[in-house]
């Protein structure tokens, strides 16, 4: 009974210390970028995004990237947004490259913005997915470098479409930007030297 009592605790030592990890190891787990957030009225502030999921490719490089949108809820209903995107990686340049994929549902991301929007009820989540988020499909990277921020948009969206959620279409915009920047030092630095 002994031997087993024994056996049976060395066992537990060898499972259980392959499952502690410490502090470092943890916050290396997710890649992270800035990014110009965007409050009410356009007052700018730096915010962490987190790459929850990257995988590339031979063509594109897919990610699952969370970040704040909207920060104007209470605290207890307030979630970030989760954007999923494809982003090229054949061009021969990274100004070129372009959002190949991007959605905020499809169970591949969420939508954690006012849906509907506040100010404009017609603004629901699947109004700014049509006439805002696909969209982008298409769009290069130096269209988002030439992007002038809050308030304004890139040529590929109908700023009439959207003029009501400055505040969301900012915010996604400004990811985005960020993201392409990162996307390019990765997987565009050796290309552009």
């Amino acid at each position: 009974m002994r031997v087993i009592k024994l056996m049976s605790l060395f066992l537990a030592m060898l499972l259980f210390s392959g499952c502690t990890t410490s502090g470092q190891a943890q916050t290396d787990l997710f890649a992270e970028f800035t990014y110009t957030h965007y409050s009410s009225g356009g007052t700018p502030e730096k915010y962490t995004a987190v790459i929850l999921f990257e995988q590339s490719c031979s063509t594109f490089t897919a990610y699952q990237v969370a970040f704040a949108s909207c920060n104007c809820r209470d605290p207890l209903v307030s979630y970030l947004s989760v954007c999923y995107v494809e982003l090229l990686n054949t061009k021969k340049s990274s100004e070129d490259a372009a959002i190949r994929t991007i959605t905020f549902g499809n169970n591949m991301g969420l939508y954690g913005d006012s849906n509907p929007n506040y100010y404009i009820l017609e603004y629901t989540e699947e109004y700014m997915d049509e006439n805002f988020v696909q969209c982008l499909v298409g769009a290069p990277k130096s269209d988002f470098d030439g992007w002038q921020g809050y308030g304004s948009q890139l040529s590929s969206v109908d700023m009439d479409a959207v003029s009501g959620a400055t505040v969301t279409t900012s915010n996604v915009t400004s990811m985005l930007k960020a993201l392409f920047q990162y996307h390019a030092e990765k997987y565009y630095s050796e290309k552009n030297k």
